[in-house]
């Protein structure tokens, strides 16, 4: 069947379909996100698992801004690779050093 005026949804389906973007841009985001959350561990002196949640949340709003702002150039796909250079390039920044006594 062929609807023939606009399309209309109602509250719990806007709901739902909000819910179901969220997370597949949350899982979508993870290779950057988890990287992120390793760096959190690492740099935690007292409380690694807290610090490295703190960091994946952090590190996940970044990702779904930057996807989110780069879909909405019209970049399709792409969008996605791109939202994880921001989250990426900050866990290379903040990646403790090895040795700290290396320059």
């Amino acid at each position: 069947m062929i609807p023939l005026g606009a399309v209309e949804f109602s509250p719990g389906d806007v709901a739902l379909i909000l819910a179901v973007l969220t997370l597949g841009a949350t899982a979508l985001a993870l290779p950057a996100t988890l990287t992120f959350a390793w760096v959190g561990h690492l740099r935690a002196k007292d409380h690694p698992g807290w610090s490295a949640f703190g960091y994946w949340l952090s590190g996940t709003a970044i990702c779904l801004a930057t996807t989110a702002l780069a879909a909405g150039r019209g970049l399709g796909w792409w969008a996605v690779p791109l939202g994880w250079l921001p989250t990426l390039l900050l866990a290379v920044v903040l990646k403790p050093r090895s040795d700290p006594k290396a320059s």
